[in-house]
């Protein structure tokens, strides 16, 4: 299958190195093609994964099976207006947060395949969600939900949740990503080495996150960790007492707010 992606930033490189790892079997891999306005940065995105440059977005589109949408969202309607003519009903799979649906299909001919997903930067290591709200896929859904399943979990979701699960899913790597960073210096000022404080945090969250995939809820969690009197019970009081809960609730609430600023 050829995949062509429109534009080159680094959730198109995240999805690129997954896509390209050698755990996938040959006959499921697919062949990557790029294109991007910026020609350097796509032939730096194709270097990384052994995909292919194209010289333009109308080239992108022959060659490609499915097209994914891999642009900010304001260039969203100069990148549709590149490919209309050409997109024919190939599927194709916009990344563009806050762009709805109903744009897409607007910008594009009647008949167009077009479907919405959010993904996230752990797809280069298979281990992505992604947020899949079906506008006018059609029989091409199964292959754009099989393509994404490849490196990672896919999610389908009425678009009316879109902007407040991409805050979760989307978004919520780098709020963890931020908590780690604290947690990490906060172990190097109690006297760790860097790397053991890093490697010690990456195992905290893993672990965690396997409890919680596996059915547990995160409270119950933090509850069989909190003997009383504890270590863990202390560091929790003063999280609460900073206020961490509600700085959290703000930070989704402001994502979901931007989300329907960028269009």
């Amino acid at each position: 299958m050829n995949v062509g992606l429109l534009g080159s930033g680094h959730i198109a490189r995240a999805l690129s190195a997954g896509w390209s790892r050698q755990v996938i079997a040959a006959s499921r891999r697919p062949r990557l093609l790029f294109f991007d306005i910026a020609l350097e940065a796509a032939a730096e995105a194709a270097g990384g994964c052994g995909g292919t440059v194209v010289a333009s977005a109308t080239e992108l589109v022959s060659a490609s099976d499915i097209v994914v949408l891999a642009v900010r969202p304001p260039d969203v309607r100069d990148a549709l207006a590149s490919v209309r003519d050409t997109l024919g009903r190939r599927p194709l799979a916009s990344l563009a947060a806050g762009v709805v649906l109903a744009d897409l299909l607007a910008a594009l001919p009647a008949g167009a395949r077009v479907g919405r997903l959010m993904p996230n930067v752990a797809a280069a290591v298979g281990a992505g969600v992604f947020l899949l709200a079906d506008g006018s896929l059609g029989a091409s859904l199964r292959t754009v939900r099989s393509l994404f399943a490849e490196i990672g979990e896919v999610v389908e979701i009425d678009e009316s949740s879109f902007d407040a699960a991409t805050a979760i899913s989307g978004c919520g790597p780098g709020f963890v990503a931020l908590f780690m960073e604290a947690l990490e210096s906060a172990g190097v000022a109690a006297g760790l080495e860097p790397a053991a404080a890093r490697a010690l945090c990456a195992g905290a969250f893993a672990g965690t996150a396997e409890l919680v995939r596996s059915g547990r809820a995160p409270a119950a969690v933090r509850e069989a960790i909190c003997s009383p009197g504890g270590m863990t019970a202390a560091g929790i009081r003063s999280l609460e007492r900073a206020g961490v809960g509600d700085a959290i609730a703000a930070a989704v609430a402001a994502a979901v707010r931007r989300a329907g600023e960028l269009a």
